[in-house]
């Protein structure tokens, strides 16, 4: 008799075990590569996660904000492997966004927790955009293309990544066509959990057609070049700005 409660207790403890593992996994969405998600943070709910297929090798760029024409979260994101291993965390890389890039060390199942500053003890809620990306790498050479717009619920950043092969100086250019919807344009290297430190920051591009640039950059180091319209860019009419970015 003793035998079998004790097998009984086993086997309900093993039953509890299972269901605590299932339940683990439900609270993750998958999402898909490159496309934005969408997710709201309150003082009940203050942390969400996302999975995705990963492969070795990759680089991958994650992108967290608040919805596009609200300021009322401040995000938080953690990237880590299917062990549990953090591969970067950022908390405002240029507020209101936050970016964490990095290669993938195996074809796997990752983990994103999209939370926001402070974790349990913050206080910002809100809804917010994620998205994980596949990027490809800027190379010298290379000439990009950033839309800006004056709708503030299409107002995304364009995000970029660079990492030099070698050490050394990069000519940044830039042009835009000159109206009263004008960008900025910010690059900074990109380090785990760190407070920004920025190589180049043209906040006003206000009267700018065209810029150029030298900047010295590291071998083997992530840089993020970010688009966006200028803080201080205010039209009221719906329009559209297009700003080429070279590389050389």
């Amino acid at each position: 008799m003793r035998k079998l409660l004790l097998s009984a207790l086993l086997i309900g403890a093993l039953l509890v075990m299972g269901l605590g593992a299932v339940a683990a996994q439900d609270d993750r969405t998958p999402i898909e590569l490159g496309e934005w998600v969408e997710g709201e943070l309150t003082n009940n709910d203050y942390e969400l996660k996302y999975t995705f297929a990963g492969k070795e090798g990759d680089i991958v760029l994650v992108e967290m904000q608040p919805k596009p024409g609200t300021y009322d979260l401040d995000p938080y994101i953690v990237l880590r492997d299917s062990d549990g291993d953090v591969l970067g965390q950022n908390d405002d890389f240029g507020y209101p966004l936050s970016v964490v890039v990095a290669e993938l060390g195996a074809d796997e199942e990752y983990v994103v927790l999209a939370t926001r500053s402070g974790g349990s003890t913050g206080s910002s809620e809100g809804e917010f955009w994620l998205r994980v990306s596949v990027v490809d790498l800027v190379d010298s050479g290379s000439e990009l293309e950033a839309t800006i717009t004056s709708v503030s619920e299409e107002d995304i950043p364009s995000v970029f990544v660079m990492r030099p092969e070698e050490s050394g100086e990069v000519t940044i250019t830039f042009s835009q066509e000159v109206s009263e919807l004008y960008a900025s344009l910010r690059l900074s290297p990109w380090v785990d959990d760190s407070f920004e430190s920025t190589l180049l920051s043209l906040e006003s591009t206000a009267g700018v057609s065209e810029a150029s640039f030298t900047v010295e950059l590291d071998g083997g180091q992530f840089y993020i070049l970010r688009v966006a319209r200028a803080f201080g860019s205010f039209v009221f009419d719906e329009m559209e700005n297009t700003v080429v970015i070279g590389v050389e």
